[in-house]
């Protein structure tokens, strides 16, 4: 059963990586914060735009919710290998409900207003409004999510290391996806937590569970 556990939590962890950048790309297919006036009045007064904005939080959030099994795998194996009190383990998992909880509220902040008006037929709003709305979804989803993933990846690498419980270049290269996160605010290097959430699923996926691991030092 933990083997399979580990590869379910796998397969999620691999389908959040695809589905979180399908659904971002979706999301935030917008002028850039700069723009004229003109390029956000045109934007959402654009059926298509808007569409785009709600499948993508649709994506996004289904995304986050798949992250949510991954974490319930993770947090296993982590707690199974760690032993003691298991401190840092739940650590792992409290982290990980917190970043899931800020990305859901920064999608939802970055698709209000297409959801507003398609769903809600509310008049398009200003500019101003269009231009920055959207920031505080990003703050949320790149700020406080992306803090609360830098400290989830950075206590998983280090349970890695210590347990051995997965590959250690995950553990090194889970250090780098922390730090990566710590800056995601600039938005791209939050690409590398995703390719290293990939990696982390497939090595779930094709490598077995230990049935105790002994280190706990």
């Amino acid at each position: 059963m933990g083997g399979l556990t580990a590869r379910v939590g796998g397969i999620c962890a691999a389908l959040f990586a695809v589905l979180f950048i399908i659904g971002m790309v979706l999301l935030t297919d917008s002028p850039d914060s700069d723009a004229p006036d003109a390029d956000y009045t045109k934007y959402v007064n654009d059926s298509g735009n808007l569409v785009r904005n709600i499948i993508g939080a649709y994506v996004v959030i289904a995304a986050l919710l798949i992250f949510l099994i991954f974490l319930a795998a993770i947090y296993r194996r982590l707690r199974s290998a760690e032993g003691e009190d298991g401190v840092w383990s739940l650590i792992v998992l409290v982290s990980g409900i917190i970043f899931v909880a800020m990305a859901m509220g920064g999608a939802i902040l970055l698709a209000s207003i297409a959801g507003a008006i398609k769903f809600g037929s509310t008049p398009a709003p200003s500019a101003e409004l269009a231009r920055f709305l959207p920031q505080a979804g990003f703050g949320f989803l790149l700020l406080c999510g992306g803090l609360s993933a830098a400290l989830m990846s950075a206590v998983i690498s280090f349970l890695i290391l210590r347990t051995r419980t997965l590959p250690v270049w995950l553990g090194y290269t889970g250090f780098i996806a922390a730090v990566a996160m710590a800056f995601a605010v600039i938005f791209i290097p939050a690409v590398l937590f995703v390719l290293w959430m990939l990696a982390l699923g497939v090595v779930m996926i094709i490598t077995s569970e230990p049935e105790r691991a002994s280190a706990t030092a």
